[in-house]
């Protein structure tokens, strides 16, 4: 690993680390902003706007209406049961916050009726985020995604509203300590879900947005508790609950307007890093199938037993050839090799004998050959060999040194030696007149003629002397 390298990894490192107090301080100034308020106002200093509070309270109701909606229409689309607690949660806020705004203007006749419907929305809420996450990552099929639950949650609801009703009109009950109970708890849940997402490294966009709006959550629940109706911790307390609000529902929305999914939503750095390991995966697979190819191309021009070039490959790498002789006017030879009675081979040997000596043959071929020289099995015994830039006279001294070496060469199968001979046409490409078959014919015509005058010998075409 270079200087450049590990100096790259040390300063990402530190960008990580950056961003991680980022996040941090992010989630926690809120504290800053309780701890000032706590410090510098007394429960004196009130702030009493009954219209604006009425006014904040239905944005409030309105936007926890619509991400309800827009989280249930997630939860059908994808089955994800976090999904669903999730709407209970912004669906039940809903209905239990909306008195709180509605007895705004009775604060003076019972500031318990006005009250307490705050919290015990709060309350709800972190129950059923609690229940979220705790649910994380289990699905249902998209069928079993029905209202029944939404309408039997909406029934709890109702019947939550009642009982702070009753609870805010009983004269015998220490309200505030009930009051002060319900926003502990709350807080105890909202830090519950972030403590799970730690333990379980549940991590993601949507995650990373879900936990820092439990912090706020939690936090505007303590602003709550040290706070007093009207004063600038209490609607401080509701700044700190709509901003995690807000940040929450921007991680939904960008569900429902992408994948419907809590669980695969993307940050721009990790859509970056999806990106680049797709790429690899890519270029990898790319890679692979370019190999693939080039041996399915190989093995298409390759004889499987020898190795060498098949018959089609070699009649394309002749007119190749050709068409080179021609244009730089070079000389071309082409001598057809056979052996000599290889059939007695496979009889008496075995015909695994006879690939053995085949393969023996394409080695001591190579050998002689050189690197420019091609050389085809162009059927069972049968070979032929390319020279190109090779006059008549010099094709036949390779030719004769090659047959000279085949015969004086063996191969040695199950302990006993079997020698091989064969005989060899040779002839000069014609580039007047020539086709690759007409060439190859003519030295194959040579070929036979070997084989019948004794093999084990050459045949060398004979040049016509040009007429006068």
């Amino acid at each position: 690993m270079n200087q450049d390298h590990i100096k790259h990894n040390a300063v990402k490192r530190l960008a990580s680390g950056y961003i991680r107090l980022l996040l941090t301080i992010l989630a926690l100034l809120p504290i800053l902003l309780i701890l000032y308020i706590d410090s510098e106002t007394t429960s004196d200093d009130v702030f009493i706007a009954h219209t604006f509070h009425v006014i904040a309270i239905t944005m409030a109701v309105v936007v926890s209406a619509f991400l309800s909606y827009i989280t249930w229409r997630c939860y059908v689309a994808t089955g994800e049961v976090l999904l669903k607690w999730l709407v209970f949660g912004f669906w039940g806020f809903t209905i239990v916050y909306a008195p709180h705004g509605f007895l705004t203007h009775h604060a003076t006749e019972n500031v318990w009726l006005f009250t307490l419907f705050g919290p015990a929305s709060r309350l709800v809420m972190s129950f059923c985020f609690l229940i979220a996450m705790l649910k994380f990552g289990e699905m249902v099929k998209p069928e079993q995604t029905n209202s029944k639950g939404l309408w039997f949650a909406t029934a709890i609801f109702i019947v939550i509203n009642l009982v702070v009703y009753w609870v805010a009109k009983s004269a015998s009950l220490n309200l505030n300590w009930w009051r002060l109970l319900a926003e502990y708890v709350a807080v105890s849940m909202f830090i519950g879900s972030v403590l799970w997402m730690l333990v379980q490294r549940i991590k993601g966009y949507i995650p990373l947005l879900y936990s820092i709006a439990m912090v706020w959550f939690a936090l505007s629940c303590w602003s709550f508790t040290i706070g007093s109706v009207w004063d600038h911790q209490w609607w401080l307390a509701h700044i700190i609950f709509a901003g995690g609000f807000l940040l929450l529902s921007f991680g939904v929305v960008q569900a429902f307007l992408t994948t419907g999914s809590f669980k695969t939503i993307y940050s721009q750095s990790d859509l970056f890093k999806q990106i680049i390991q797709e790429k690899k995966k890519t270029e990898q697979a790319l890679m692979e199938l370019q190999q693939v190819n080039e041996k399915l191309e190989e093995l298409a021009a390759t004889d499987p037993l020898t190795g060498v070039a098949n018959r089609r490959e070699f009649m394309s790498r002749a007119e190749e050839e050709m068409s080179r002789a021609h244009r730089n006017t070079t000389d071309l030879c082409m001598m057809v090799i056979d052996f000599d009675h290889f059939k007695d081979i496979n009889d008496e040997y075995g015909h695994q004998a006879g690939d053995k000596v085949l393969k023996e043959f394409v080695r001591l071929c190579k050998e002689i050959m050189r690197p420019s020289d091609l050389l085809g099995r162009i059927g069972g015994e049968e070979f032929a060999i390319l020279l190109p830039e090779t006059n008549l006279s010099s094709a036949a001294k390779v030719a004769e040194r090659l047959r000279q070496y085949i015969e004086e060469s063996s191969v040695v199968v199950s302990k006993q030696k079997i020698t091989m001979t064969i005989s060899i046409g040779l002839a000069l490409y014609q580039p007047k007149t020539d086709t690759v078959k007409k060439w190859l014919h003519r030295a194959d015509e040579l070929l036979y003629q070997a084989k019948d005058k004794g093999r084990n010998r050459l045949e060398v075409e004979q040049l016509r002397e040009p007429s006068d």
